[in-house]
């Protein structure tokens, strides 16, 4: 997906049609799609604006608040388990499956760190 064309390539568009230029002749001149300049023309006469359209949003979180408190339960009763192993008690205790990378994230934002318990013994000689 492009990004949006700033709002003076759109009115200078919208200026040529005006003054009578044809629709091919606009998009060649401005190196534009001729879909584009169409959609422009259109959105103008439909609106009076050539305004880019708002975002349409996305996806909503599967880890909403309620989700980020059961996580959080989680990471302070098994510091040391994985993303995996967190996913699914999650899904269990939530009701909801997630992926390994979701609940990264969710801990990312959350600024959750974990702390892995060392696997070995500390070795009693000091370190030089």
């Amino acid at each position: 997906m492009s990004s949006t064309h700033s709002l003076d390539l759109r009115e200078r568009v919208i200026a040529a049609w005006q003054e009578g230029e044809g629709k091919s002749a606009i998009a060649r001149r401005f190196m534009l799609g001729y879909a584009t300049v169409r959609r422009y023309i259109a959105r103008f006469e439909a609106t009076g604006s050539v305004c880019a359209r708002p975002h349409g949003g996305g996806a909503p979180r599967k880890v909403d608040a309620a989700g980020e408190e059961v996580l959080r339960r989680l990471v302070c009763e098994r510091p040391d388990a994985t993303d995996e192993e967190l996913a699914r008690v999650y899904a269990v205790r939530a009701g909801c499956a997630i992926n390994h990378t979701t609940v990264n994230r969710a801990l990312r934002r959350m600024g959750l760190t974990r702390k892995k318990s060392p696997s070995t013994p500390l070795s009693a000689t000091p370190r030089p």
